[in-house]
């Protein structure tokens, strides 16, 4: 594709994110337009702000190459969730000390857990840290729902996940604070133990 071609494709996948379209949707609208699930995706990625040759480095990926090289017709949407979930849009931010140290704790509460983390949320979990989603990363390990694995360490877990809520500023509603008092709780019954 011309660079003028792959520019105006950039242009509307702007639009289309600026229009609140998930990058995924938009990546699948534009594959269904071109036929050519690469393009598509590199044009999303360089409209979220994405460098070419970061695009690039993460499209040449043997995983997304491969996906990328085996996409038969019809399967344009499903290749892209694929992308979608292997992090391809994910937008990496920079994040100050302050959310550093969040992001730290999490990696910790998530070392704590213990082994089998169930992959989908592990996916997720990783797209949130490196997007700088800490206060959804945060909401879903301090769940009530969450238990740590019988190989984990439940007092690491809770003591984290205490420290990072303390961090974390205050929002959405009032789940923050719900969330940091029932890691308070958790970190006070592992503590006894």
């Amino acid at each position: 594709m011309s660079h003028t071609g792959l520019e105006a494709l950039v242009d509307r996948a702007r639009d289309a994110l600026r229009g609140g379209t998930d990058a995924g949707g938009v990546c699948a609208a534009l594959t269904r337009e071109t036929g050519d699930v690469r393009t598509a995706a590199l044009a999303t990625c360089l409209a979220l702000g994405l460098a070419r040759e970061e695009a690039e480095r993460r499209l040449d990926d043997e995983e997304a190459a491969l996906l990328v090289a085996e996409c038969l017709p019809g399967d344009e949407e499903g290749v892209v969730l694929l992308l979608e979930a292997g992090g391809l849009f994910v937008v990496d931010r920079r994040l100050g000390p302050r959310e550093e140290r969040v992001r730290e704790l999490l990696g910790a509460a998530i070392a704590a857990y213990g082994r089998g983390v169930p992959s989908g949320f592990a996916v997720s979990l990783s797209r949130w840290l490196r997007g700088g989603q800490l206060s959804r990363a945060y909401l879903q390990l301090a769940s009530d729902r969450r238990q740590v694995r019988a190989d984990g360490d439940p007092a690491a877990y809770w003591a984290a996940l205490v420290e990072a809520g303390e961090l974390l500023p205050d929002g959405d509603g009032d789940v923050i604070a719900q969330a940091r008092a029932h890691c308070r709780r958790m970190a006070a019954q592992h503590a006894a133990r």
